[in-house]
């Protein structure tokens, strides 16, 4: 018989609470209530023992929806280093995502496994489909036999009935349930090996030149490769998606099977709780990968993207990830140079209903400077004088420069925002109208 530990109860666990170690992961089980709940780390159990006494703090700082030029996710180039940054793990990356700029690199090119940081990839995906509308967040997901049998952390569901995608994707968040990543790769690709196949080919197009994923959950396989630089990649990416961010601020959830059953989930990022601003990340672990994590957190028009990659143990992975998240916010200011919310202009539009409409840029860029620089890059722009319709809502219709020291870092596209279509004959003889009656 496993040897079973006693915990003390709380207001949220009111029955005898004991922990269990399956499949290499931690879980508190309540004898009276059947229910299990998941502890990503067996050196905290007491603290998600009492967890259910205190309440979830809502840092509420949203998504970053601000970026640089649109390619920054597989245009890294320096990698500088910082002595002040003692990292102890084998590979270890940060950026600052809103200007793109490489902060911190220790081995990042260099392959490791990633355990279960691969489902930022499975995430990519699924958030890929369900922007194309392919499927939709209450779509009813029947599980399959693989996928109820999936070992390591899972969210135990059962065989042969019916969860929401919404479900699944928000156990995947938070446990980082194997059992739904396969389902959800059933779902869109038919079997788990066709997924796979997606998430290789999205790792080409975002420049992931050192990573190999053989499956959707991270469990080892011979081939199964990422890097610290690829994992900031295809995280940078998935903060694209509206879906982004639903769900990794909540720290314990408890799933209702359609049995009736629950079963009890806890987050395995710490800093969803603890650290100001954060609002999603991805921890792993397995014997070959060591402990690793991708975090971010977002204050200030700062955002930072930490990799641990082989870290000794899980408080290491949390602290080291803590220090380059730190190492931003203490010693950087980013600043809004170019917003996608200001019109830069007035375009004239040929051969269309409407004879002038404001143009944007298409994306922000951000200069991420030390605090108390003062200085500002220069920004040119330049723009047609008039367009013809039909003019597409991110056609081009001109271009900022923007240079720093007499060097561009940056050309963003000038664009209208919306589909101007051409006038037809009717628009036409209203326009005349128009102008006689006036």
């Amino acid at each position: 018989m496993r040897k079973l530990l006693r915990l003390k109860t709380s207001r949220r666990m009111p029955m005898a609470m004991y922990i269990r170690r399956r499949m290499g992961e931690y879980y508190a089980i309540s004898l009276g209530g059947g229910i299990m709940r998941k502890i990503f780390a067996a050196g905290i159990c007491g603290v998600v023992a009492v967890a259910g006494a205190f309440s979830l703090p809502n840092f509420g700082q949203g998504i970053a929806t601000a970026r640089a030029d649109a390619g920054f996710v597989t245009e890294i180039s320096a990698r500088p280093t910082d002595k002040a940054l003692n990292i102890t793990a084998k590979s270890a990356f940060l950026m600052e995502a809103n200007s793109g700029k490489v902060l911190f690199s220790k081995d990042a090119d260099k392959q490791l496994p990633i355990a279960s940081m691969v489902k930022v990839m499975t995430l990519a995906v699924i958030y890929d489909a369900l922007d194309a509308g392919t499927i939709k967040m209450a779509d009813e997901v029947m599980i399959s036999r693989t996928a109820s049998g999936m070992g390591g952390s899972q969210a135990f569901l059962d065989f042969d009935v019916t969860y929401t995608v919404e479900e699944l994707i928000k156990s995947i968040i938070i446990a980082s349930a194997n059992d739904s990543c396969v389902a959800m790769a059933e779902l869109i690709a038919g079997n788990e090996d066709d997924f796979v196949v997606k998430m290789n080919e999205l790792a080409v197009k975002l420049g992931m030149k050192n990573t190999n994923y053989v499956n959707c959950t991270g469990l080892p396989a011979v081939g199964g490769v990422s890097t610290a630089e690829d994992c900031a990649k295809v995280y940078a990416y998935i903060m694209k998606s509206p879906h982004y961010g639903l769900f990794n601020h909540v720290w314990m959830y408890d799933l209702t099977h359609p049995s009736g059953r629950v079963t009890g989930l806890t987050n395995t990022n710490r800093h969803a709780r603890f650290y100001q601003g954060s609002d999603g990340g991805k921890t792993g672990f397995t014997s070959e990968s060591g402990h690793c994590i991708t975090a971010t957190a977002s204050r200030r028009n700062l955002r930072p993207i930490a990799v641990i990659i082989g870290a000794g143990d899980s408080k290491t992975r949390f602290d080291e990830s803590r220090a380059l998240m730190d190492y931003v916010f203490d010693n950087y200011d980013n600043k809004l140079v170019v917003s996608s919310a200001e019109p830069v202009g007035k375009v004239k539009v040929r051969k269309a209903v409407v004879e002038k409409i404001d143009v944007f840029p298409s994306v922000n860029f951000f200069d991420l400077v030390k605090k108390g620089d003062k200085d500002q890059p220069s920004v040119n722009v330049e723009m047609a004088g008039s367009v013809k319709a039909p003019v597409g809502k991110t056609d081009a219709v001109g271009k900022i420069i923007v240079t720093e020291d007499g060097k561009v870092v940056s050309e963003i596209d000038i664009v209208t925002g919306e589909d101007i279509r051409a006038m037809n004959y009717l628009d036409a003889v209203r326009k005349v109208i128009h102008k006689f009656k006036l």
